[in-house]
Formats: C-alpha cells, sequence, structure tokens
C-alpha cells in the first residue's frame, strides 16, 4: 500500500463513484518498489464489480489520463503475466496516446479486457489478437490464475488473492459441470465454452443457474421453443431470470408468450419489478468508499443507491442487457395485461424521457443505459391528464407512475385473493 498513490486518487475530481472506487483500489494496490500489478480476480474482489464493471471504469480512467495499463511478459518465458497499472502520479508515467515504450515494445492493452497486444506469437498456437477467442495464444486471465509480479514471499497481496482462488475453485468446478451436464441436444458436444461465463456469475448467481435450470427449460417447452440456447448463453445473458415467478403455479402459463424490448408488455413487466422492494443483495459499502464519505467527496445516499440500482432489481439489469445487446425481450406475465393499456410512448432524450431518468435516480432504480443505445421511443407510464396540464414535466412523470402503482397494487391484490 502506498499512501502517495491513495492521497493522490482522493484527489482526484470529476469521476463517477464507481470508476473512483476502482482507482482508489488501483492505488491502494501499488507498492512504491515493485509498481502495481492486481490481477482482474483481485481487482474485481476489491471493488465489488463484476470483471465487465471493472474494465469500464478502468477504459474510463485511461481515456482520462490518469492511468495507463501495459502488458507485461516474463523475460525468460515469454508468458504474459499480469497487466501493470501506472498511475499519473508516477514520475515515469507517460500516456497511452504518447506511444512510449516499457521494455523496449510499444504495449497496447485490448479495449475489450485491458490485456493482450500487437505482438507476434510466441507459441505454435494460431495468433488471435484477444482471449475471448477460446484457441488464443494469450493466457486468459479468468480461468488461468497467474503469479503477481513484483510481490515477495509471505506479501499481504499475494496471500489475498491465493487464498481468493483457492476458496472457490473445486466448487465452482462441480457446480458448472452439473449445470452443462445432460444439457439437450448437446450430448457429447463441448461444453467448456460455457466456463468462463459461469465463472464470472456471482455466487448466489451461480446458484439460481444451477438451481433453475430444469424449469427454464420447463418454460422454453410450454413456450413450443424448439430451440435451445447453449450454456455458454444462458450463463451470459442469465436467462433463469425470465423465469415468471408464479411460473408452474397456475394454468396461465401454456399462455406465456413473448414480450417485445422497450414496448408496452416488456415495460408493465419491468415497472412490475420496480414495484417490489429489491431482491438482490447489496454489499456493503467498502472501506475505501468509508473513507471517501469521510472526506466529503460523495454522500453515503448517492453511493446506496447507486449500489441499489446496480444490484436491488437483478431481474430488470437483466431485461435491459437483453434489450439493448441482443434486442431481446422477455416472457410475458399473462396476469399484467390490463396494466398495458396505462402506457404511453415517450421520445429519446425529450424532457418526459430526462424527467423520467431523474425519477428512476431518485429512487435508485436501475436505468436502461446511454440514450445511443435505446430505440428513439419507448413505452413507459402514460399521465391520466393531458402532459399540458401539468406544471413541470417532473409533475407529469409522477402523476404517470402515481397511476401505474394504484392499478398495480389493485392487480396484485386481486391475485392474493384468489
Amino acid at each position: 500500500m502506498s499512501h502517495k498513490a491513495t492521497n493522490w486518487a482522493v484527489e482526484q475530481r470529476g469521476l463517477k463513484p464507481g470508476t473512483k472506487i476502482v482507482l482508489w483500489h488501483l492505488a491502494d494496490r501499488h507498492n512504491k518498489d515493485h509498481g502495481c500489478f492486481p490481477s482482474q480476480a483481485l481487482l474485481a474482489n476489491d471493488c465489488e464489480m463484476s470483471r465487465a464493471s471493472v474494465n469500464n471504469h478502468l477504459n474510463t480512467l485511461e481515456e482520462r489520463g490518469l492511468i495507463r495499463r501495459v502488458q507485461m511478459r516474463n523475460s525468460k518465458t515469454f508468458k504474459q503475466e499480469n497487466t501493470r497499472y501506472l498511475l499519473a502520479f508516477e514520475d515515469d508515467f507517460t500516456t497511452k496516446s504518447t506511444g512510449a515504450e516499457i521494455g523496449g515494445n510499444p504495449q497496447k492493452p485490448c479495449p475489450d479486457f485491458g490485456h493482450g497486444n500487437e505482438q507476434g506469437p510466441v507459441s505454435k498456437n494460431e495468433q488471435f489478437p484477444c482471449p475471448k477467442n477460446s484457441d488464443s495464444r494469450v493466457q486468459n486471465l479468468d480461468t488461468n490464475p497467474v503469479k503477481e509480479p513484483g510481490t515477495q514471499p509471505g506479501n499481504a497481496h499475494a496471500r489475498d488473492e491465493r487464498e481468493l482462488e483457492a476458496r472457490s475453485k473445486k466448487q465452482i468446478d462441480n457446480m458448472f459441470w452439473k449445470l452443462v451436464k445432460d444439457w439437450p441436444k448437446l450430448k457429447g458436444m463441448p461444453k467448456a465454452k460455457a466456463r468462463v461465463p459461469f465463472e464470472q456469475l456471482s455466487e448466489k448467481e451461480q446458484d439460481e443457474a444451477l438451481e433453475k435450470r430444469d424449469v427454464w427449460f420447463d418454460l422454453l417447452k410450454s413456450q413450443d421453443k424448439d430451440h435451445v440456447p447453449a450454456p455458454s448463453t444462458y450463463c451470459r445473458e442469465k436467462l433463469w431470470k425470465d423465469i415468471p415467478e408464479d411460473f408452474g403455479k397456475n394454468a396461465l402459463q401454456g399462455e406465456t408468450s413473448a414480450a417485445p424490448p422497450f414496448g408496452k408488455k416488456w415495460g408493465a413487466i419491468r415497472f412490475s419489478c420496480l414495484m417490489l422492494e429489491p431482491t438482490g443483495s447489496l454489499p456493503k459499502l467498502t472501506s475505501g468508499q468509508e473513507q471517501m464519505i469521510t472526506q466529503g467527496l460523495y454522500s453515503r445516499d448517492d453511493l446506496l443507491r447507486e449500489k441499489r440500482a446496480m444490484h436491488g432489481w437483478p431481474r430488470v439489469n437483466t431485461m435491459h442487457e437483453r434489450a439493448i445487446h441482443g434486442r431481446k425481450g422477455v416472457a410475458c406475465d399473462p396476469a399484467l395485461a390490463g396494466l398495458t393499456d396505462l402506457f404511453g410512448q415517450v421520445h429519446r432524450g425529450s424532457p418526459a424521457w430526462i424527467a423520467w431518468r431523474d425519477l428512476h435516480a431518485k429512487k435508485g432504480w436501475p436505468w436502461f443505459g446511454p440514450d445511443r443505445d435505446c430505440p428513439e421511443w419507448v413505452w413507459m407510464p402514460a399521465p391520466p391528464d393531458a402532459a399540458e396540464t401539468y406544471s413541470t414535466p417532473f409533475a407529469e412523470v409522477r402523476a404517470a407512475l402515481a397511476r401505474f402503482e394504484a392499478e398495480h397494487a389493485h392487480i396484485t391484490e386481486r391475485q392474493a385473493a384468489e
């Protein structure tokens, strides 16, 4: 740990809370003599984020010129080792745009994973540019733990990482093979491709994926689906979260149909989920976050709302991911059919759209994501009166939400009585 590094990280302004948390933990792992070499597994564990989220924040930090990632290679074995993170306060820091070289070789991290470079292959395998390809010469940091360079025997950081990997490897291995065993239409076919997406799930999600696998198979049958997605898709897109809560408990399950993304039915399902209390486990604030609160950089309420949006409604976040990245909808819930009449179209970027986004932030609800990823028109709850009757767009969306809440409560009470 370097106090100079952590003090420098705390002084940086204009960063989102998640990005600053990643920067602070990078600084916390910095050693004044050896540098900064945390693995992705260790950094994700420190920040209580997925590897994908960590890499998004690392991209932002590198774009802002606060860090530079350098892929390291053992000079004797030529094996790739943990990425080195150069921090802007270091004397020899140069940004990526300068084209500076370290060790005589210009290093360019892969923009998606933060590792890999443009050097030639050092093995007999065919060269691929990124560990996303299963036969790549590049070591996959998600499945192949490597020794951190620059650490001495007995180093606390090295012990933390070894313990982290040792705790989960055997358990994950057993759970994974139970998950892919007897997968429909994959008898005798390789299934190891799904290993990395499964490992990237949280422990709770791994339990859910295994527990709900067969119920998900039944849901596909009830929908007359001929195609069963591969285990890798099942894990990566968290498809078990599409199972309606009452599936298998009533006679309506045979009426299940698809709800297109951003449509009326999709919106009714999404807002119905948001009416419920958070179901995901909300991690506690880290010591780094507590320090930021003490120093007045962020308020406790802001950080808790961000955690609530990231972890509180996992099904809603999954709906967003599938809608935006795969243009895929979800299974309809026939009981919510009456709510679709309460929806109207909202134009992306309009005052009403901005008001909806502000209301989500105020309540700690997850938002769709960047506007550029959303369609031009999205169905949202409509107000009971014409828009011009309200003093502000925010008053308009509050009225729309109040009407939806009242009707949703009425349907919920009726279902409970039946």
